[in-house]
């Protein structure tokens, strides 16, 4: 039997009165986290005590994720994150933050460690271009591409030279004494082989809710944005028409009825057509996953288990091109044409200088840290899978030991150490990694990027608000589909 008109009024009403904040909060605090590369969100500290125990655990791995040694002083470390840059001479006892010029307080997003002229450089990787520092914890200057967001650099196939990577997009590679002649790769039609014909669901779904599943990176977050301003704008336009209409009833405000009328025509338009229609297929998919995102352990347990095929997903899944696609890339010395870049399907290889791809299936097909430290690449996980090559050596070993992600690595004179968001881990022998006591800095704050995690997942009022969370999700959901009815039978 079909709800009529009022009582369906009355139902969406009274859904938005209960839900309406909790959904405004999932909206905003989406938008910002679609944007981690916006630097205040990174920057801006809160107090620890903000985060719940179980979002402690990742915040040592703001503080610092990619490490420079001194080679000539074993007790002396270089350290960055996206929060700043530090420098210790006592083995992590104390820490001093380096300087950037002019006050300039970028985002470290990698080091490349080379060696210029017989001195060893370290440039940085930045979304504010490329710096360096040509003595280690030397002054720091601007090295190229101001103003861009370099998410990777590696050395470079020839002397004094570096390969990174524009915005996940566009790779290039420069001489860091002639960084104005920048030298630009296209990998706009991809051939690669070895593929998995499938995907699993939990991957796709991942991709479809953090932005990655649909378009193109951007476009998808274009579109998850959009998701996010609709709700915002549902909840406030919802909220404000029922609280005016009722305020004006009760209080025999002076409004001028045509003004009143304009108010809410203004509201309801916003409400209904422009946003309410436009933002269903969105909000819808980004509620559903979300929900499955609330119960995460049982949810890889089920999405891991069934697979798609990859003709049936997004034409994103197809390869067609890899702008967007390029998290990470290195190469080989002498050989400009062997590159290795890690992507959605795992690490892909070249030796034709990005006319032919193929993957390397060793590895997996799963997102990861793929990186240089002198003569090893490293190529790490978070499903705990970590690997180490040798340039020597054409078979990839496993690292054990290692409790969580490797995101960089120095080759010392003391031996290999590897940094992850627990610490430093050394190399005792055949890759077996144990914890160091070198330390990384203890900085009492916060990330409001991780606070605002903690409001968007519930955890900041309670470990088992999920499940509240989950009934205040789908009752978002039925507003999203009686509101185009709404809409749709007070047109006709």
């Amino acid at each position: 039997m079909q709800m009529n008109r009022r009582t369906l009024v009355i139902f969406h009403r009274w859904l938005g009165l209960i839900a309406g904040a909790w959904i405004l909060a999932l909206g905003v605090t989406g938008i910002f986290l679609d944007h981690d590369e916006w630097r205040w969100l990174r920057q801006t500290e809160v107090p620890e005590n903000w985060l719940s125990p179980s979002m402690m655990r990742y915040l040592p791995a703001t503080v610092m994720r990619y490490v420079v040694a001194d080679p000539a002083d074993e007790n002396s470390w270089i350290g960055g994150s996206e929060r700043g840059l530090w420098i210790t001479h006592d083995r992590g006892t104390t820490w001093q933050a380096l300087p950037f010029p002019d006050e300039q307080h970028p985002q470290i997003l990698r080091f490349a460690k080379i060696n210029v002229n017989g001195q060893r450089v370290v440039v940085i990787a930045t979304d504010d271009g490329l710096w360096v520092m040509p003595e280690f914890g030397g002054p720091i200057s601007r090295l190229a591409l101001d103003g861009h967001f370099i998410n990777m650099i590696s050395p470079g196939a020839t002397p004094h030279s570096i390969i990174g990577v524009d915005d996940f997009s566009t790779v290039f590679t420069l001489d860091v004494n002639q960084p104005k002649n920048i030298q630009f790769l296209s990998f706009d039609q991809p051939k690669i082989s070895g593929l998995p014909e499938t995907v699993t669901l939990y991957r796709f779904l991942f991709d479809l809710h953090f932005g990655y599943g649909l378009l193109s990176r951007k476009w998808s977050t274009w579109i998850n944005d959009f998701g996010g301003i609709a709700l915002s704008v549902l909840a406030l336009t919802g909220f404000l028409a029922w609280y005016l209409k009722r305020r004006w009833r009760r209080a025999g405000v002076s409004t001028r009825p045509e003004r009143r009328r304009s108010i809410l025509s203004g509201l309801y338009r916003s409400h209904a057509p422009v946003i309410g229609v436009l933002g269903v297929v969105p909000i819808l998919y980004l509620s559903a996953t979300g929900i499955l995102f609330n119960h995460i352990l049982t949810f890889i347990e089920w999405g891991e288990a069934r697979e798609v095929r990859r003709e049936q997903l997004p034409p994103v899944w197809q390869y067609q091109s890899l702008k967007g696609e390029i998290e990470q890339i290195v190469t080989f010395a002498d050989d400009p044409d062997h590159m290795m870049i890690s992507t959605r399907f795992g690490v892909l290889e070249t030796q034709d200088g990005g006319a032919s791809w193929s993957a390397e299936t060793e590895l997996g097909a799963e997102r990861g840290q793929l990186f240089r430290s002198a003569d090893h690449v490293f190529y790490s996980t978070n499903s705990r899978q970590f690997f180490v090559k040798r340039d020597s050596e054409s078979d990839w070993h496993p690292m054990t030991g290692l409790p969580s992600i490797v995101y960089d690595a120095e080759l010392t004179g003391n031996g290999l150490f590897v940094k992850n968001s627990r610490g430093f881990f050394k190399d005792s022998g055949q890759f077996n990694f144990e914890a160091d006591a070198l330390k990384h800095p203890d900085l009492e704050a916060a990330t409001l990027y991780l606070f605002l995690i903690e409001i968007h997942t519930g955890n900041v009022f309670h470990p088992e608000f999920r499940w509240v969370s989950d009934v205040l999700t789908v009752m978002g959901m039925l507003m999203i589909v009686t509101g185009p009815i709404l809409w749709w039978r007070r047109r006709w």
